[in-house]
């Protein structure tokens, strides 16, 4: 079976739908994270960013194909793909922004806080620069990149107080057992 045009543009139609639907999955759990924040409750954040994963990896599928497709026929769709990421990291922005000022200084974050939250940093840092590279240069709202590095901001003043899970590496071995295991099944002598 040969690989056509029509095939391509098929394919890559429905891939465009897919991050549609997700982008609006993605919107429901960002609203959710927010609403369980409020009330000190962190777990619904990680659905959240479990979901923003699955949109970049399909984000990265999908240019990926678009990269490999060089059918000059598929412009419009390269064009779609490119609104469909601005506005996607438009929302994220947003979103994350507004979980991230939502934070109270005084409010307790679970232990593993850290490690939940330095991911985010980096995330931001990574679509920092690639709206930086073409075609997205002269193409982002000036707004956009400021909501990236405000919030930015407002994670590193997050991590600063939280707290990181345990580091249990440094025991220089497993303590030994004070008693072997068949004295157990001896009767008790008073």
């Amino acid at each position: 079976m040969s690989w056509n045009a029509d095939d391509s543009r098929k394919e890559l139609q429905a891939m465009l739908g897919a991050i549609e639907r997700q982008a609006t999955d993605l919107l429901a759990l960002a609203g959710q994270a927010q609403r369980d924040m409020d009330g000190n409750r962190f777990s619904s954040f990680l659905t959240f960013r479990k979901k923003v994963e699955e949109v970049r990896a399909l984000l990265i599928l999908t240019e990926e194909r678009l990269k490999a497709s060089h059918d000059p026929k598929l412009l419009d769709l390269h064009a779609e793909f490119e609104r469909m990421d601005l506005l996607l990291t438009s929302l994220f922005a947003k979103s994350t922004r507004d979980y991230f000022a939502n934070i109270r200084e005084d409010q307790a974050l679970p232990i593993g806080a850290r490690e939940l939250f330095e991911p985010e940093l980096r995330i931001l840092e990574e679509t920092l620069a690639k709206l930086s590279r073409p075609p997205y240069a002269d193409r982002v709202a000036p707004g956009l990149l400021t909501d990236l590095e405000e919030t930015a901001g407002l994670i590193r003043k997050t991590l600063d107080r939280a707290p990181s899970l345990p580091d249990f590496s440094d025991a220089e071995s497993m303590p030994k057992p004070l008693r072997r295991l068949r004295r157990l099944g001896r009767p008790i002598r008073s």
